[in-house]
């Protein structure tokens, strides 16, 4: 435990919230500072909260390490450590305001994914009919795979490529079509857990291909 605690005598400082602790805070580490009970023990309180602030910054550094292997010789430690409640109720304002701004930014990528895709489903369906609305669900399919990039959902991702292939077979493009729909559905089946879902995605554009492909045949045949 001992080999934990003494490089507390470095020169780094700790700060969390408003709370510093530095060496010249520490001086009730020093061995005639300690604690004596009944049985001739040295027993060091420390604060729980430091604890493990110190922990952590040992886990992280090194160099911190080293020094602690270093100072650990210097004196010996206590022959009893207690963890304290801190004095006061600390909160961290810096790490909870980049976890507001995290969860407001995933909501607003949600509002913004949720409009594309209404956007896009109805501009997808007059895409059958006039090549200017599948080119613009062609666009929004593109705006919500940089939505689906930024989220870092896989899954929606392959969802956004999938959509954008079925732009392109309505705009005639069925080869490029073709390949996105066989890559995606290797790598739907290739997952640990498969999304059956994703699957049948697949398989029902690539019907749509089909389809539309042997329609843009038959009618070339007849314009001959």
């Amino acid at each position: 435990m001992s080999a934990i605690l003494w490089v507390l005598c470095s020169p780094k400082c700790y700060m969390y919230d408003k709370l510093e602790l530095q060496k010249d805070s520490l001086s009730h580490m020093e061995p005639r500072n300690f604690i004596f009970n009944k049985r001739h023990k040295r027993v060091l309180e420390l604060d729980c909260v430091f604890v493990h602030y110190f922990i952590q910054e040992l886990s992280l550094s090194q160099f911190y390490r080293t020094c602690v292997i270093w100072n650990v010789h210097s004196w010996r430690g206590p022959d009893i450590l207690l963890l304290v409640p801190t004095k006061r109720d600390l909160i961290d304002y810096n790490w909870n305001e980049r976890m507001y701004e995290l969860a407001r930014e995933r909501c607003e990528i949600d509002h913004a994914f949720s409009w594309l895709s209404t956007l896009g489903g109805a501009f997808s369906a007059l895409g059958d009919y006039f090549a200017k609305c599948a080119d613009t669900a062609g666009k929004i399919s593109f705006h919500q795979l940089k939505l689906a990039f930024r989220i870092g959902d896989p899954n929606m991702q392959a969802r956004c490529r999938l959509y954008l292939a079925l732009s392109l077979i309505q705009k005639k493009r069925f080869a490029l079509s073709a390949k996105i729909i066989r890559k995606e559905f290797q790598i739907a089946k290739r997952q640990t857990v498969v999304d059956e879902r994703l699957v049948k995605m697949c398989k029902g554009i690539w019907a749509k291909l089909q389809y539309e492909h042997s329609l843009y045949m038959n009618n070339k045949k007849i314009k001959r």
